[in-house]
């Protein structure tokens, strides 16, 4: 028998559910469904299947029917291969950690390696398993060693193993590097930059941080900025005193003329200094308590830990709606790091070599003919930019409801929710939660649309599509401790509708009777939710909506490649619950 096939035996014999076993295990509920499906199978006697055999043992246990762990643990090891080196886990783990350090996409590493691209992501996703794991290794490590030598992606790597790897390492000494630690059996505990971005979305609370910075409190600065008409600036603190004096600059000035900022510098030394980010976010604020609107050009050809380090630091300003941001879709070269910002009082230009940011140099000007040159160069900069997303407040509630209405029925999707759908949720059950709520009747009448057209547009997809939606199941005690909240952030209406536990239960119950008369509808739940105030929709390939549900709500719709396939490869972590 198969690992799947033992598995989904001791299910069946025990009346053991995903979401029990899940709890039970450890593990989460997408991890349990890929070993029950036979998409994945753990390596002998690895953390995981040791988790799945303490787990059945343990629902056992709880049924009357006691089963010995070691019993287990033997059943499900007699399915597995012996004999690799390494844990497949663990392997999988640094390997995708490897390849997402350094951009690497699965089609390049295909072609690169001989490769169908399909065996590829398979491998990556856990699907299949290279036939020699050395080979696959030595082979995968002596194409980075050869095609990423600049000095920015051997930092990441140097970051990413814990080893030093200085400008000078030669690709025979970074492949074997590589090769070294993708076969040991240890792998750096790092927050995956996803899970870390989902987080602050997550937490994030417009209201807290106003109050927090004192925005209302803000008054915009009178007195003149004291600069010459020209100065230049040399090295990383100057550097960052150069963003600071620019923000003053154009803080002082009348001109209420948009800003484009552009940058490629690597910021993680910026983001390390204890007061730079602190001042940086203040002046931004003030370019936002002005009424300015910015431009961000964001580099997202850095590597992808410090990418999502730059739109984290920027979650605040997204939110105010005056942010665009954007992106080059060609990366501008390995050889300078270039530094380009521009409003209507002032300008500030610089550049370094590549890994070598302490003696760059940059210009800071408030010259009139300088002025028009930059403005002029950052506005063919922008031209040449793409979004790089989409972002949706309340004031484009109509556009975002067209937008989703022309979403291509037939993509597949997933769907992680931190509460439970709306659509799913008989009517009669919905009026006992407005009514309780005290919510307005043109408010009620609004959210029973919502319910019933949703419904609808999810009852006419069709029968080839996919929706793959993972909801959070809760015990009471979960529940009480965090009460969910009904999920109406496609209206963007923010007042509290709160559930009761009962109502919670029902809804869960409703959801599973819908999911099965509607094949199409593939229903997961979470056990330990990641999230309670956003969810995230996977469109195919092609693009990502990440959904705030208050403290605004906001929509962020994500087109760029490389996140997207990031948020596809993603699974929320298992997180410890709190305990009182």
């Amino acid at each position: 028998m198969t690992f799947s096939e033992v598995l989904n035996d001791y299910m069946t014999r025990l009346e053991l559910s995903g979401a029990a076993l899940a709890k039970a295990s450890g593990l989460s509920a997408g991890a349990l469904s890929r070993y029950r499906t036979g998409a994945r199978t753990p390596e002998y006697n690895s953390e995981p299947l040791k988790k799945l055999a303490r787990g059945i043992s343990l629902a056992a246990g709880e049924k009357g029917t006691p089963l010995e762990e070691a019993e287990i643990r033997a059943a499900l090891n007699g399915t597995v291969q012996t004999g690799l080196r390494v844990e497949h886990e663990i392997y999988l783990s640094n390997l995708n950690a490897l390849l997402g350090a350094l951009d690497v996409r699965s089609v390049s590493l295909a072609k690169a390696l001989s490769f169908d691209p399909s065996y590829i992501s398979k491998v990556l996703s856990g699907g299949r398993r290279p036939g020699n794991p050395s080979d696959f290794s030595f082979a995968v490590a002596d194409y980075i060693a050869r095609s990423y030598t600049e000095p920015r992606s051997l930092s990441a790597l140097s970051k990413l193993m814990d080893v030093h790897l200085p400008a000078s390492a030669g690709p025979a000494a970074v492949r074997d590097a590589i090769v070294e630690w993708l076969g040991s059996n240890h792998t750096r505990e790092t927050a995956d930059p996803i899970d870390r971005f989902l987080q602050n979305v997550d937490s994030f609370d417009l209201n807290v941080f106003i109050r927090s910075i004192h925005f209302d409190e803000i008054k915009l600065p009178t007195l003149p900025f004291q600069l010459p008409t020209v100065k230049t600036y040399e090295g990383t603190a100057e550097m960052m005193e150069s963003e600071l004096d620019f923000i003053k600059a154009t803080v002082l000035s009348r001109s209420m003329e948009d800003c484009i900022l552009y940058s490629d510098m690597p910021i993680e030394e910026m983001a390390s200094d204890p007061e730079f980010p602190k001042k940086w976010m203040m002046g931004m604020a003030m370019l936002l308590k002005k009424g300015l609107h910015l431009h961000i050009i964001h580099d997202v050809h850095r590597p992808f830990a410090e990418m999502m380090l730059g739109l984290e630091g920027n979650i605040p300003m997204y939110m105010t709606g005056q942010i665009s941001p954007y992106y080059l879709p060609a990366a501008e070269g390995n050889v300078f790091s270039h530094l380009l910002k521009v409003s209507g009082a002032a300008a500030l230009e610089g550049s370094a070599i590549a890994g070598c940011q302490p003696e760059g140099r940059y210009v800071l000007t408030k010259n009139r003919e300088d002025l028009r040159f930059y403005r002029k160069k950052a506005q063919r900069l922008l031209d040449r930019a793409q979004p790089l997303m989409e972002i949706y407040r309340s004031d484009r509630a109509y556009a975002y409801a067209a937008f989703l209405r022309g979403l291509p029925p037939g993509e597949e999707r997933r769907v992680v929710a931190g509460s439970l759908p709306v659509f799913t949720m008989p009517e009669s059950l919905l009026d006992t939660l407005l009514e309780r709520c005290g919510i307005t009747s043109a408010d009620a009448d609004r959210i029973r649309r919502y319910r019933r057209d949703t419904a609808e547009a999810v009852g006419a997809l069709p029968e080839n599509s996919k929706i793959f939606l993972t909801v959070p199941l809760l015990t009471e005690a979960q529940f009480n401790a965090a009460p969910l909240h009904l999920q109406l952030s496609e209206l963007f209406f923010e007042a509290d509708v709160p559930y009761t536990y009962e109502v919670y239960a029902a809804h869960l119950e409703e959801t599973r009777a819908f999911c099965r008369a509607h094949p199409n509808l593939v229903l997961e739940t979470d056990p330990v939710p990641a999230f309670r105030n956003i969810s995230y929709t996977v469109v195919g390939n092609r693009l990502v909506i990440v959904s705030k549900n208050k403290s605004p709500a906001i929509h962020f719709v994500i087109h760029h490649k490389k996140m997207v396939q990031a948020f596809s490869r993603f699974h929320p972590p298992i997180r410890e619950e709190k305990s009182d």
